[in-house]
């Protein structure tokens, strides 16, 4: 609870700059919110990575660039989707096929087009590993704020985390903690990584001094003030150290952050108020700019993952497919990488719930965390029933034992690659039959015929007229 109040201290409303949206239904007693100084640090975020875009900035109908952060243009931009998709593709390069929209001409879209391309661009934010729980097309098309922001803050932190990889930061095996593997470390979230990372970089200028969150252990500034001496001494000092007030003191750094041209998301009473997730954000734009770790220069890292040897490589598109499958089932806890955190068997299990409801008789599971001594056995319990269901459901288990997850073989891709077409394939049921890879085959044929487009779907290609 102390974690939920140092990031809320007060009800959403009762802040300046939170902005109170009454609830569609009940609208007297439900209430949702935004803090209006994220929007704007979102819009001037947008502004600066879009403006290069010769369609937003200037197209038949209008443009989309520059976004005022007066009223609710980024609302109004986002509602036809297609802000959203430039966006997801400079978050993660290639995501959105732009053929696929619906692009205005002479006037704006209609609702009908614009629900197309939201649906779009919720596909591709679950694809790039956001958690899109409730949130429909028609919320998007109709202005939801609060989910508005939820999806678009989502699609940035993809971006700016995508770069806290081993495979192309080699020096942050620096941050090990003693005894610890590769995998374990790679397996937290990119804000636990980034959170090392500044206790690494205060450690090498001040000792004694570490965080353990970005809101209130760096709402004095003083945390910020080391962190830019330690990452970029040539062009920072301790100056700002002598200044004893902290409005004061926080515009100091990030004139400092100015001169780097890393000045974003954050203004001077985002530090002092403790914003985590503007916070977060310019911590994050630092790393990717001045990681500061000695090994930055080694060669490339090998392209295969052992424990033994210490050696760690990026996940490959099918496991990251894989990853952010299951991450879109809401799930608990979330999975950042794949191998260790299936290892218990407890969200493998879940998802098989997913497949068949009431699949699971949860009091045959062991429930992590687990004491050091019970981890293999209880961990190996829950592994061998997910087998056991497996083979329930119909899925080839042929070659995979429990033993295979908790080790983290490859063969667990076979296991998720069949969990996955079977949860697909349920979605589609024609009455209480399970529809099956012949009908789907079928059905896209009989359609690119419809369409005059006599091609086979064996080919890539076929997909764009089918859409």
């Amino acid at each position: 609870s102390s974690g939920i109040n140092e990031e809320w201290p007060l009800r959403p409303g009762d802040r300046d700059g939170i902005v109170r949206i009454p609830g569609a239904i009940e609208p007297e007693d439900t209430q949702h919110a935004y803090a209006e100084e994220e929007k704007v640090a979102f819009l001037e975020w947008i502004n600066s990575r879009l403006r290069h875009d010769r369609y937003l900035t200037k197209n038949a109908w209008g443009k989309y660039i520059p976004i005022s952060p007066k009223g609710d243009d980024l609302f109004d931009a986002l509602k036809d989707g297609i802000l959203f998709s430039k966006l997801i593709n400079d978050s993660v390069p290639g995501t959105v096929d732009e053929r696929a929209l619906n692009y205005p001409k002479t006037r704006p879209l209609n609702h009908f087009k614009m629900l197309e391309n939201q649906f779009v661009v919720l596909n591709s934010a679950v694809a790039i590993g956001c958690r899109i729980v409730s949130i429909r097309p028609e919320d998007m098309v109709c202005g939801v704020k609060h989910l508005q922001l939820a999806v678009l803050w989502q699609v940035i932190r993809a971006g700016l985390m995508s770069n806290i990889s081993l495979t192309k930061h080699h020096g942050l095996k620096k941050l090990l903690n003693e005894g610890e593997s590769l995998a374990k470390l790679m397996a937290r979230s990119p804000e636990e990584i980034l959170i090392r990372w500044v206790n690494y970089q205060l450690s090498r200028v001040c000792e004694g001094k570490y965080i353990k969150n970005f809101g209130r252990d760096i709402m004095d500034g003083e945390v910020y003030t080391y962190l830019l001496t330690a990452i970029a001494p040539q062009e920072t000092d301790l100056l700002p150290l002598r200044e004893t007030d902290k409005l004061a003191r926080a515009e100091m750094i990030l004139e400092y952050a100015d001169n780097l041209e890393v000045r974003n998301f954050v203004a001077p009473h985002d530090i002092v108020n403790g914003n985590m997730k503007l916070n977060t954000a310019f911590v994050a734009q630092l790393f990717n700019k001045y990681p500061a770790l000695d090994d930055e220069d080694q060669p490339e890292i090998n392209d295969d993952f052992d424990d033994s040897i210490d050696v760690y490589v990026e996940e490959t598109r099918e496991e990251k497919s894989f990853r952010h499958w299951i991450n879109s089932l809401n799930l608990s806890p979330y999975v950042t990488y794949l191998y260790e955190d299936l290892r218990d068997g407890y969200v493998l299990l879940q998802a098989m719930d997913k497949l068949r409801k009431n699949l699971v008789e949860w009091e045959n599971v062991n429930v992590p965390p687990f004491e050091l001594r019970q981890h293999v056995f209880k961990s190996s319990e829950n592994c061998n029933y997910v087998v056991d269901l497996g083979r329930e459901l119909g899925l080839k288990m042929i070659a995979v034992c429990g033993s295979d997850i908790y080790e983290g073989n490859k063969l667990v891709l076979g296991l998720l690659w069949q969990m996955m077409r079977y949860y697909t394939l349920s979605l589609m049921k024609c009455g209480n039959d399970m529809v099956n890879d012949k009908a789907v085959l079928d059905w896209c044929n009989c359609k690119l015929k419809e369409k005059k487009k006599e091609k086979s779907t064996d080919c890539d290609s076929a997909l764009i007229p089918l859409l």
